[in-house]
Protein backbone atom coordinates (compact mmCIF):
# COMPACT_ATOMS: atom_id res chain seq x y z
CA UNK A 1 0.00 0.00 0.00
CA UNK A 2 1.00 3.70 -0.85
CA UNK A 3 0.90 5.81 1.71
CA UNK A 4 -0.56 9.05 1.27
CA UNK A 5 1.63 12.48 2.00
CA UNK A 6 -0.38 14.38 4.95
CA UNK A 7 -1.29 17.77 3.97
CA UNK A 8 -1.91 19.66 7.26
CA UNK A 9 0.12 19.09 10.28
CA UNK A 10 -3.19 16.95 11.78
CA UNK A 11 -2.45 14.82 9.53
CA UNK A 12 0.85 14.42 10.22
CA UNK A 13 -0.37 12.83 13.85
CA UNK A 14 -2.24 10.50 12.66
CA UNK A 15 -0.94 6.96 11.47
CA UNK A 16 -0.74 6.76 7.31
CA UNK A 17 -3.74 4.66 7.05
CA UNK A 18 -6.00 6.74 9.32
CA UNK A 19 -4.76 9.82 7.34
CA UNK A 20 -6.21 8.50 4.40
CA UNK A 21 -9.15 7.89 5.82
CA UNK A 22 -9.57 11.02 7.23
CA UNK A 23 -10.03 12.37 3.42
CA UNK A 24 -13.08 10.96 2.65
CA UNK A 25 -14.52 10.92 6.18
CA UNK A 26 -15.71 14.36 5.43
CA UNK A 27 -18.86 14.81 3.62
CA UNK A 28 -18.23 16.80 -0.30
CA UNK A 29 -20.80 19.76 0.08
CA UNK A 30 -23.11 19.17 -2.50
CA UNK A 31 -23.58 22.17 -4.97
CA UNK A 32 -26.98 22.82 -6.72
CA UNK A 33 -26.70 21.31 -10.07
CA UNK A 34 -26.30 23.53 -13.01
CA UNK A 35 -28.23 22.66 -16.53
CA UNK A 36 -25.67 22.27 -19.27
CA UNK A 37 -26.27 24.57 -21.72
CA UNK A 38 -27.60 22.91 -25.03
CA UNK A 39 -27.19 26.33 -27.31
CA UNK A 40 -31.62 26.75 -27.22
CA UNK A 41 -33.44 29.07 -25.67
CA UNK A 42 -36.12 28.01 -23.07
CA UNK A 43 -40.00 28.33 -23.95
CA UNK A 44 -40.38 31.43 -21.42
CA UNK A 45 -37.35 33.00 -23.24
CA UNK A 46 -39.65 32.57 -26.64
CA UNK A 47 -42.69 33.59 -25.26
CA UNK A 48 -40.97 36.83 -23.24
CA UNK A 49 -39.48 38.10 -27.00
CA UNK A 50 -42.90 37.34 -29.18
CA UNK A 51 -44.81 39.96 -25.81
CA UNK A 52 -42.11 42.29 -26.89
CA UNK A 53 -42.31 42.43 -30.37
CA UNK A 54 -46.15 42.29 -30.24
CA UNK A 55 -46.11 44.82 -27.48
CA UNK A 56 -43.66 46.81 -30.29
CA UNK A 57 -45.93 46.44 -32.91
CA UNK A 58 -49.72 47.40 -31.07
CA UNK A 59 -48.67 51.40 -31.18
CA UNK A 60 -47.77 50.92 -35.11
CA UNK A 61 -50.66 49.37 -35.77
CA UNK A 62 -52.66 51.84 -33.85
CA UNK A 63 -51.03 54.74 -35.12
CA UNK A 64 -51.36 53.89 -38.99
CA UNK A 65 -55.48 53.31 -38.62
CA UNK A 66 -55.82 56.58 -36.95
CA UNK A 67 -53.47 58.05 -39.76
CA UNK A 68 -56.01 56.10 -42.33
CA UNK A 69 -58.77 57.26 -40.81
CA UNK A 70 -57.56 61.09 -40.90
CA UNK A 71 -56.41 60.73 -44.46
CA UNK A 72 -60.20 59.50 -44.81
CA UNK A 73 -61.38 62.06 -43.08
CA UNK A 74 -59.74 64.86 -45.08
CA UNK A 75 -60.77 63.37 -48.06
CA UNK A 76 -64.51 62.95 -47.34
CA UNK A 77 -64.10 67.00 -46.10
CA UNK A 78 -62.93 68.04 -49.21
CA UNK A 79 -65.66 66.07 -51.66
CA UNK A 80 -67.88 68.39 -49.05
CA UNK A 81 -66.46 71.39 -49.72
CA UNK A 82 -66.56 70.68 -53.19
CA UNK A 83 -70.30 69.45 -53.78
CA UNK A 84 -70.84 72.56 -51.24
CA UNK A 85 -69.35 74.57 -54.04
CA UNK A 86 -70.98 73.16 -56.99
CA UNK A 87 -74.42 73.83 -55.17
CA UNK A 88 -73.77 77.38 -55.07
CA UNK A 89 -72.37 77.58 -58.49
CA UNK A 90 -75.44 75.99 -59.44
CA UNK A 91 -77.67 78.20 -57.44
CA UNK A 92 -76.39 81.11 -59.10
CA UNK A 93 -76.99 79.40 -62.69
CA UNK A 94 -80.36 79.23 -61.71
CA UNK A 95 -80.85 82.71 -60.73
CA UNK A 96 -79.60 83.74 -64.29
CA UNK A 97 -81.71 81.51 -66.17
CA UNK A 98 -84.51 82.74 -64.05
CA UNK A 99 -83.54 86.82 -64.89
CA UNK A 100 -86.29 88.69 -66.53
CA UNK A 101 -83.53 89.49 -69.03
CA UNK A 102 -82.75 86.48 -70.30
CA UNK A 103 -86.30 85.18 -70.33
CA UNK A 104 -87.07 87.68 -72.95
CA UNK A 105 -84.08 87.31 -75.22
CA UNK A 106 -85.32 83.29 -74.79
CA UNK A 107 -88.94 84.39 -76.07
CA UNK A 108 -87.59 86.60 -78.92
CA UNK A 109 -85.20 84.11 -80.32
CA UNK A 110 -86.76 80.98 -79.58
CA UNK A 111 -90.21 81.61 -79.56
CA UNK A 112 -90.06 84.52 -81.99
CA UNK A 113 -92.40 86.76 -79.87
CA UNK A 114 -92.22 90.72 -80.61
CA UNK A 115 -91.89 92.88 -77.45
CA UNK A 116 -95.42 94.26 -76.44
CA UNK A 117 -97.00 97.11 -77.66
CA UNK A 118 -98.02 100.12 -75.98
CA UNK A 119 -101.20 99.60 -73.65
CA UNK A 120 -104.17 101.86 -75.19
CA UNK A 121 -106.68 102.96 -72.66
CA UNK A 122 -110.25 103.95 -73.43
CA UNK A 123 -112.26 106.10 -71.55
CA UNK A 124 -115.88 105.41 -72.16
CA UNK A 125 -118.82 107.85 -70.20
CA UNK A 126 -121.88 105.15 -70.89
CA UNK A 127 -122.32 102.56 -68.32
CA UNK A 128 -122.43 99.18 -69.80
CA UNK A 129 -125.44 97.68 -71.82
CA UNK A 130 -128.22 96.21 -69.11
CA UNK A 131 -127.64 91.85 -69.54
CA UNK A 132 -124.18 90.73 -70.59
CA UNK A 133 -125.30 87.29 -70.26
CA UNK A 134 -127.84 84.79 -72.27
CA UNK A 135 -131.15 85.08 -70.19
CA UNK A 136 -131.39 81.46 -69.93
CA UNK A 137 -128.28 81.70 -67.46
CA UNK A 138 -129.93 84.65 -65.21
CA UNK A 139 -132.40 83.26 -62.46
CA UNK A 140 -135.35 84.61 -62.94
CA UNK A 141 -136.28 88.52 -61.97
CA UNK A 142 -139.00 87.27 -58.83
CA UNK A 143 -136.75 85.10 -57.32
CA UNK A 144 -133.78 87.43 -57.51
CA UNK A 145 -135.97 90.22 -55.81
CA UNK A 146 -137.20 88.04 -53.20
CA UNK A 147 -133.90 86.87 -52.32
CA UNK A 148 -132.39 90.56 -51.91
CA UNK A 149 -135.06 91.12 -49.75
CA UNK A 150 -134.61 88.39 -47.25
CA UNK A 151 -130.82 89.43 -47.07
CA UNK A 152 -132.03 93.14 -46.58
CA UNK A 153 -134.32 91.17 -43.91
CA UNK A 154 -131.66 90.03 -41.62
CA UNK A 155 -131.25 86.58 -43.43
CA UNK A 156 -127.51 85.00 -43.38
CA UNK A 157 -125.75 85.58 -46.67
CA UNK A 158 -125.35 81.63 -46.77
CA UNK A 159 -128.96 81.26 -46.28
CA UNK A 160 -129.42 83.39 -49.55
CA UNK A 161 -126.53 81.43 -51.35
CA UNK A 162 -128.07 78.39 -50.73
CA UNK A 163 -131.73 79.57 -51.79
CA UNK A 164 -130.44 80.92 -55.18
CA UNK A 165 -129.14 77.42 -56.07
CA UNK A 166 -131.30 74.99 -57.52
CA UNK A 167 -131.76 71.73 -56.65
CA UNK A 168 -135.27 70.64 -58.04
Amino acid sequence: MTTAKPSTTLDASLPTSAASDAWHALPRPLLPRRPRYTGRMPAWAWLAVIGLCIAAVLPVLRTSSVTESGSELRALEAERERLNSEIRSLAAHVGQLGSLSRVQQQAVERFNMVPARPTVVLDVSQPPPARTMPTRFLPTTAGTDADFGKLQAGGSIWQAMIDALVFN
